[in-house]
């Protein structure tokens, strides 16, 4: 695969950003190389450190696709409190257009000064800290600070989050669009754990109500439900969800849903065994309600080995769906990527895709966008009590969704279904996946693809499946990235084939323990009187 040259000047910011470097080149399968000033003639774009606006345009004026950190003249001090306001310029992508989040760490930048030609796009109070400028058939980025230092040990990730972002955008913003590479739609979901199909509510979720407010404002939730619950489906209830698939619908949460029962240290028996009997236990839901679950795990409170995953990838799970800091907290010795928590997905064991998702909370506009732009689904999660006080702060942060444009709301499987990036050469379609399993709808003129997955380190091989609506396409015990030609195909769906798959019908089932069956019992009661104990609570701490 063609990888983009960005040459780097002067030459020794190469040594001394290279963390930094390396974490960007694998992000965006791009090389970088050391340049000097009058020959840039080898690259495909530039990254300036340490020049004035003039040498940056000059640069620019030959051709040359450039970002340059400008540094010329005083250092200026900025307003602590001020918002960084950013443009509602096409040069920008979409979902951070007319944005404005705070930034804690820029106190002091270059001067910059707007000139016939230059357009703004993003400042603090009166100061300009970036500016885009076209130049002939290029354009050239003129930024007011440096990026991050990334020290040995830090993550890139870091740097790239709530009140901590600018320094990096910059960069990112310009390698997404000199490598080529398309990120997955802008896609949301809100989540619960724990509900069920029991009854008409849960706790302080009304089904009905929150299917009218999702379709009023615009959203989708889906719940992550225990499979031991699985028991009994109340007809009503499953009716509702079979009738408003577009609003509301079904993941899986444990088996049991007892304390740390996908983490801890058991035999790799036991642990097929618990997710055998999850996926077992969901298919006879399936069956009682009419409903398709999606195959995506939401961990309990968080909590997944790198044994299990393996395993819950092995019987078939397509995807987990856990934070980022739950899932590094629970793997500290697993040599994560220099460039985790910037993907669509993470991938833990042999290879299980592990979708972020985050706290939903009133004020997380700013984690929400941030996501978008990196090509994450936007995925807050929540329990009952969450909209204890009813359901505004999901108008909210569904209206601030909106107002992005072309934010589509999706289920769980069709998120991990289109968890891809592409990259067109030509004829050839470059796919990177995200996703054990996704959907692609070829693009018109295309008939070559090459699957890239970056789960599997260099040596290492699986088997790869093709196939349309019609039939088998293509099917490979080794693929190793050849090109794969399509026809005449509109749609295709690609499976990366898991080493040693296993059946879950042929996995003995464990007993469950009492214990398990009382404390899930328990914890359901506690959620569906929790409601009228707070009424009464509130009536005794206010009476009439």
């Amino acid at each position: 695969m063609w990888r983009p040259k960005i040459g780097v000047f002067p030459a020794e910011e190469l040594s001394r950003g290279r963390r930094l470097f390396d974490t960007l080149s694998q992000l965006y399968s791009v090389d970088f190389v050391g340049a000097l000033e009058t020959n840039h003639g080898s690259c495909e774009a530039a990254l300036l450190f340490g020049v004035n606006r003039r040498q940056a345009v000059r640069s620019a004026d030959l051709g040359l696709r450039c970002l340059a950190f400008i540094k010329e003249g005083s250092a200026i001090s900025l307003a602590s409190g001020d918002l960084v306001s950013l443009a509602p310029r096409s040069c920008l992508a979409r979902c951070l257009q007319g944005q404005a989040f705070t930034d804690k760490t820029i106190d002091r930048a270059c001067r910059l000064t707007v000139e016939v030609g230059d357009e703004v796009v993003a400042r603090k109070g009166d100061d300009i800290l970036w500016l885009h400028r076209k130049a002939g058939a290029s354009a050239v980025d003129l930024v007011a600070m440096e990026p991050p230092h990334l020290a040995d040990g830090g993550c890139l990730f870091q740097h790239f989050q709530s009140k901590n972002w600018l320094r990096l955008l910059p960069i990112l913003h310009f390698l997404r669009e000199v490598s080529g590479w398309e990120h997955p739609p802008l896609r949301a979901c809100f989540m619960f754990d724990d509900p069920n199909l029991h009854w008409k509510s849960h706790g302080y979720v009304k089904y009905d109500q929150l299917v009218h407010h999702a379709s009023r404002h615009n959203y989708h939730v889906s719940f992550a439900t225990v499979p031991l619950d699985g028991w009994y489906v109340h007809p009503g209830t499953a009716a509702l969800f079979r009738e408003n698939q577009s609003r509301l619908s079904l993941l899986i949460h444990g088996n049991n849903h007892t304390a740390g029962e996908l983490a801890q240290a058991q035999t790799d028996t036991n642990r097929r065994a618990l997710a055998a009997q999850a996926l077992r236990r969901i298919e006879r839901l399936e069956r009682a309600s009419g409903l398709e679950v999606s195959r995506v795990m939401a961990a309990p409170h968080g909590a997944c080995s790198h044994d299990m995953s393996t395993v819950l990838l092995r019987m078939g799970f397509e995807a987990a769906c856990i934070s980022r800091g739950s899932i590094m907290n629970q793997n500290p010795s697993t040599a994560w990527p220099i460039s985790v928590g910037l993907n669509p997905a993470e991938f833990l064991g042999a290879g299980l895709p592990v979708i972020p998702r985050f706290r939903l909370r009133s004020g997380c506009e700013t984690e929400m966008l941030l996501a978008l732009f990196l090509g994450q689904p936007v995925i807050p999660v929540g329990h009952h009590e969450d909209v204890a006080g009813g359901l505004d702060v999901l108008a909210q942060l569904a209206g601030a969704l909106n107002s992005v444009g072309g934010v589509q709301w999706m289920d769980m499987k069709s998120i991990a279904r289109s968890n891809f990036c592409t990259r067109r050469e030509g004829e050839v379609l470059h796919l990177k996946l995200f996703s054990r399993r996704i959907r692609l709808r070829v693009p018109q003129g295309v008939n070559q693809l090459c699957v890239h997955r970056p789960w599997l380190n260099d040596g290492a091989f699986e088997g790869l499946t093709l196939w349309t609506t019609t039939g088998d396409l293509a099917s490979f015990a080794s693929y190793r990235g050849a090109p794969i030609a399509t026809g005449s195909c509109a749609e295709i769906e690609v499976y990366s084939v898991p080493v040693d798959a296993i059946d879950p019908r042929t996995v003995p089932l464990p007993h469950t323990p009492l214990w398990a069956i009382a404390r899930r019992q328990m914890c359901e009661a506690r959620d569906r009187l929790r409601p009228m104990c707070d009424r009464l609570l509130l009536k005794k701490q206010w009476p009439n």
